[in-house]
This record gives C-alpha cells, sequence and structure tokens, in this order.
C-alpha cells in the first residue's frame, strides 16, 4: 500500500463535511494539493498545532482505536481553552508501516471524535519512515463567535481559581501501571470554554500539570511584575476533586496531603482551569449544572505582599504557588513548579 492508497482508503471521506459551516461551493477537502474554505461570516480563527510521539505522549500498546480519538481530543483541548468552536483539522502521520487494521482502528477513533465535535478532517501529509516510533502532528482550527477569545493574560488580582473535572489520574495511572479511561480517552471541554468566555478572565487546558500550567497564567497575564502576585490554592478544596480512582489506588499508602501535592504535578488532564471574577461564581456553578462538569473553586489570586509563617525557596520569576489548609491544619506550603517538561 503506498500512501495514496493509504489516504483513499481510510482517510478521504465522501459526502457533505460534518461542519455546516463547511458545505458550500468553496469547500475543497481531502484529496488535493491543498483545503479550501470560505466561511459565510466572517469569525475570528483559531490555530493550534500538537504533536504526538510513541514513547513519550502515548505507549506502543495502546488500542489504535483510542490513538486515533486521542490524537484529535488533545487538540480540541487547546480550543476549548480559547473559548473556540472547532472547525476542521490536518492530520500528519508518521508510520514505521502501513498495517490495513490498525489503520482501519485508529482512523474510526479519530473519525468519532471528529463527528462528535463537528470537526472536518481538511488534509495532511504520510510517510513511512525507518525508526521504530510512530508520531502524529495534528493542527486544528476553530472559529469564535463574536470579538473575544479566551486567553491566558487576563488573570486580575482578586480572581477566584476554577478547574473542571477531576484531578491526580493519570499520573496515578502511570505511576502504578493501572488502566484509565482518562489518560487514553481525553474529552476535551469545548462546551465549558464556550459557556465561559463571556465570564472567565483566563484560561489554560492542563496538559502538563496544574502547578506548571497556573504558572503560565500568572506569567502571561503579570508580566514584568509577576514577582508581586501569588495563587493560594486551598488544600480542602483540592482534595474535593481528587480522582475517586486515584484515591482508590492509592487507599493506606499516601496520607491527604501526599495525594493533593501529586495532583497538582499530574499531566494529561485535559481539563480547563480558568481565572474569574468573585461575582461570576454563581453563573459558573449554573454552568457546571447545566453541563453535569464538576467546577471546582480552588483558589484565588493574591498581591504577594507578605510571607511570615511561609518559608520558600524561590529565586525565579516563575509565579509563586503555595497550598493553604483553610482550617489551619498546616502552615502554607511553597508548591515547586513539576509536571510535564518539553525539553
Amino acid at each position: 500500500m503506498d500512501e495514496f492508497q493509504c489516504i483513499e482508503k481510510f482517510f478521504k471521506k465522501n459526502g457533505f463535511p460534518v461542519n455546516p459551516l463547511l458545505s458550500n461551493r468553496f469547500f475543497v477537502g481531502v484529496g488535493d494539493d491543498a483545503s479550501v474554505f470560505k466561511l459565510d461570516k466572517n469569525f475570528p480563527l483559531v490555530v493550534t498545532t500538537d504533536m504526538l510521539a510513541e514513547g513519550v505522549h502515548f505507549s506502543s500498546e495502546i488500542d489504535p482505536f483510542y490513538l486515533g480519538k486521542k490524537v484529535l481530543a488533545v487538540n480540541l483541548s487547546d480550543l476549548a481553552a480559547m473559548g473556540a468552536y472547532p472547525l476542521g483539522f490536518t492530520l500528519g502521520l508518521g508510520l514505521n508501516e502501513f498495517n490495513s487494521s490498525w489503520l482501519l482502528a485508529f482512523s474510526r477513533g479519530l473519525f468519532e471524535v471528529s463527528r462528535n465535535y463537528k470537526c472536518e478532517l481538511l488534509g495532511g501529509d504520510t510517510i513511512k519512515h525507518k525508526s521504530n516510533y510512530n508520531f502524529f502532528s495534528v493542527t486544528a482550527i476553530g472559529y469564535i463567535e463574536g470579538e473575544r477569545a479566551l486567553r491566558r493574560n487576563g488573570m486580575k488580582v482578586g480572581d477566584d481559581i476554577w478547574v473542571s473535572g477531576d484531578l491526580g489520574e493519570p499520573i496515578t495511572a502511570l505511576q502504578l501501571q493501572k488502566e484509565s479511561k482518562k489518560l487514553i480517552q481525553p474529552i476535551p471541554k469545548v462546551d465549558l470554554g464556550l459557556k465561559i468566555r463571556e465570564l472567565a478572565t483566563s484560561s489554560i487546558d492542563l496538559s502538563d500539570g496544574l502547578s506548571s500550567d497556573l504558572r503560565h497564567l500568572i506569567l502571561a497575564s503579570f508580566s514584568g511584575n509577576s514577582d508581586k502576585i501569588c495563587v493560594e490554592l486551598y488544600f480542602e478544596e483540592m482534595l474535593k476533586c481528587l480522582s475517586q480512582n486515584m484515591l482508590n489506588w492509592f487507599a493506606g499508602e499516601k496520607d491527604n496531603l501526599d495525594l493533593v501535592m501529586l495532583a497538582l504535578q499530574s499531566g494529561d488532564e485535559y481539563e480547563l482551569c480558568f481565572s474569574a471574577p468573585v461575582d461570576a461564581r454563581t453563573k459558573i456553578r449554573e454552568i457546571g449544572k447545566n453541563l453535569n462538569l464538576p467546577l471546582s473553586l480552588i483558589g484565588s489570586v493574591r498581591e504577594r505582599s507578605s510571607e511570615k509563617n511561609f518559608n520558600f525557596a524561590n529565586d525565579r520569576n516563575d509565579g509563586l504557588l503555595w497550598l493553604k489548609s483553610l482550617t489551619n491544619t498546616f502552615d502554607n506550603i511553597f508548591v515547586e513548579k513539576s509536571g510535564y517538561v518539553h525539553f
């Protein structure tokens, strides 16, 4: 099987695009040198790219159906963090062999997510290489209804910090070699991103770990004076959003503080972390209820006025996070920057 037979058999679809915005006379999809599309309305576009490499982002043992779902889902999570509707995507495949049954399962998973989120495959590229490892690159395109996208750089002093879903399962599954649906089948929080777009002041998807990703919000929002800002994370609220699987798998082995500190490092969560004004609490809780999605208020943004009763060794200007016990179970604890490191 050569490249063109592979595309024709597994990735070229007949019929109308899955997104009705692309269903017009201008649309050209998979099969030409490039894709062509025109939106009837002048929507701002949002573009994101992610790469996944075998042995780094997924195991060689993963079911190709679930891998097909994951390679698109993680990109849609970036669109969710921007408050964007999915529109289409391109796919780059670097394969060490053309295996028909593997490609069939992979494409089935890919197109399941494509249909569910109305995100059309627009084109891409496929190569066969001599490495032992497969890799994939997806560029996803979304659009904004309105004038404002969610950004990382809008956090304000006094804002609440929120997180969706639960935390800690992916890192626990990797450490204990447990099967985890969340790890291999992440669910992008697209609907949540759309709902909070007019309420949140900043947003990020949790791919590297809360302790790292939250610092990205601090640095983007307070460029030049982030050394004067801190985020307090509430220990008791963090406990409430720990994964039940994490609690079960570590039962009797770790105390609550250790579990929370581990969850702060957990990458591959693909939840949304966002900041919002205090007066948005009622609306945000209503959004969570309507989406049947837990939304936890886990902290707040503060000016760093005093560190009494708080010792930390941090001479880097990379954002200060500390864990605070609302019931005075312990003194404030400095949260190290940890999680997935790209380089």
